[in-house]
């Protein structure tokens, strides 16, 4: 029968390397918590290695011979001497063998030997030590100790995984409790660990360490400094395995006062018919539910949900429900995503070989038959071979609109003198310009826009007065000697001509 107790502390504090660590419990007994669990780490019982027995499985120790499967020692030195053991020197929880690591004597609280002064439990865990400690010689590790990690990959990021295993340590030699630290991918956490040489009798600890994902990828390593006292273990852990909060006991109760925070992000002022991203920022939850009124789609369960559309312009408010398995919290960021106002709209005209496009956006970009058009970022574009042209315009909100014109042809001459459509005279000009037979019923309104070679709008006249005889009088005396486009635009018809300033 299982006995299940004991310890429990929470880790609330924001900011902290363990802020992502839900809470630690720990159980006197042997056997497992969780039974027909996933175990996401591969070879958690340490049976399999190419030592062909036992044998010491750290590299950089001078016993090294061979390696535990899918796990890697890292640290120690010269003289440690970790290797895998059998029930003849402990306790062994599943399988045949588990892994030790041995690792001589070190100060646990100052350099003087077998200080355990500051050695304070907190529940399950140990208070933080002075800055430097736990250390041992160079030999041994140093402040680094001796470690056992293996790499985990297939998290969801935002889920809560448990990390259980067993603790035990050395024969009756050393029947004091030993100090550990375990690492799930925020930092060392300081546990306890007791001797356990004696199959019948001796009790060992069962860890769980529940924590939430921040990645994909999370690397679970077990340190061991070594002998914190001359009568205190050294660490044996067995039984090693990893798996979805979901697959806990419901014997273990939720851990308690764990609140989920809902939070998120997002690029939030896009342009119509543009999609976005939003980045979960939440605390201690595992589950989800999105709501983004006006998009599509308009509610997710994903954690960080992509491409989500809006087509309109306006303001629209996003929702996100964080659950855990006691409670939720709901964050509601209302007039959160801005979507700017449609650009206006884009148009090309043609004007012999010259393509011009609608004034008044901030950047413009050519395309031909597809590809773009390298340094043709101006308002018009003269087209230098025959085909599909387009352009996309920005505008000041940095969002785009097209327009395209096809079968183009290319090498017509533009109007200078007389064309179809407009007449200019004289040209070159030195101070008047006189536009001449315009298709444009008398009396009309008549905008005329004259751009200079880089597409700047340099002249802006406006005229009510227009008839066959007499046409438009434009003065230009203003503008520098250079070639120069006119747009001219009236109820029914736009035109557009080049003439010459001298």
């Amino acid at each position: 029968m299982k006995n299940f107790f004991l310890c429990l502390i929470m880790l609330l504090a924001f900011g902290s390397a363990k802020s992502q660590v839900v809470c630690i419990l720990c159980f006197d007994q042997n056997d497992s918590i969780s039974d027909n669990v996933t175990n996401l780490l591969l070879n958690g019982g340490f049976e399999s290695s190419n030592c062909g027995g036992l044998g010491y499985f750290c590299p950089n120790s001078s016993f090294y011979n061979c390696d535990l499967t899918n796990w890697t020692c890292t640290g120690g030195g010269t003289n440690t001497y970790a290797h895998n053991i059998d029930n003849t020197f402990s306790m062994v929880i599943e399988g045949t063998q588990a892994a030790y690591l041995g690792n001589f004597y070190c100060n646990a609280c100052s350099n003087v030997t077998n200080d355990t002064s500051c050695l304070s439990d907190s529940a399950c865990t140990m208070n933080p030590l002075p800055p430097g400690f736990p250390t041992n010689t160079v030999q041994q590790g140093g402040s680094t100790g001796v470690s056992l990690s293996q790499t985990v990959n297939g998290l969801t990021p935002g889920n809560t995984y448990v990390l259980e295993f067993w603790a035990g340590g050395e024969g009756s030699s050393w029947p004091n409790r030993g100090l550990f630290g375990v690492d799930v991918g925020f930092g060392d956490t300081l546990l306890r660990c007791k001797q356990t040489r004696s199959f019948s009798t001796d009790i060992g600890t069962r860890y769980l360490v529940e924590f939430m994902a921040t990645s994909a990828s999370h690397t679970i390593k077990f340190t061991n400094w070594g002998h914190i006292c001359q009568d205190c273990t050294e660490l044996i852990i067995d039984d090693v395995r990893l798996y979805p909060l979901t697959d806990l006991s419901p014997s273990v109760s939720p851990c308690l006062g764990i609140n989920p925070i809902a939070l998120f992000s997002a690029p939030n002022h896009i342009c119509p018919g543009t999609c976005t991203s939003f980045n979960n920022l939440s605390l201690n939850c595992f589950s989800f539910l999105w709501s983004f009124p006006g998009a599509n789609p308009s509610v997710s369960t994903d954690i960080n949900p992509t491409n989500i559309c809006y087509n309109s312009p306006g303001t629209y408010a996003v929702s996100l429900v964080g659950s855990n398995a006691t409670t939720s919290d709901t964050l509601t960021l209302n007039n959160y995503i801005t979507v700017y106002p449609y650009p206006a709209a884009q148009g090309i005209a043609q004007s012999g070989d010259t393509l011009f496009a609608n004034a008044g956006a901030v950047s413009y970009q050519w395309y031909y038959n597809g590809g773009i058009i390298s340094g043709a970022t101006a308002s018009y574009y003269v087209a230098s071979a025959s085909g599909d042209y387009n352009v996309v315009a920005t505008d000041n909100n940095g969002c785009e609109v097209e327009a395209v014109i096809f079968n183009v042809f290319a090498g017509i001459a533009p109007t200078q003198f007389e064309g179809e459509g407009v007449y200019l005279y004289p040209n070159p000009v030195h101070d008047n310009l006189s536009i001449h037979k315009l298709k444009i019923t008398s009396g009309s309104i008549v905008s005329i826009s004259v751009y200079n070679m880089t597409g700047q709008r340099v002249i802006e006249h406006q005229s009510d007065v227009y008839n066959s005889k007499y046409g438009i009088a434009l003065d230009v005396s203003v503008l520098s000697a250079g070639l120069y486009y006119v747009g001219i635009s009236g109820v029914e018809n736009v035109f557009y001509a080049r003439f010459i300033k001298n």
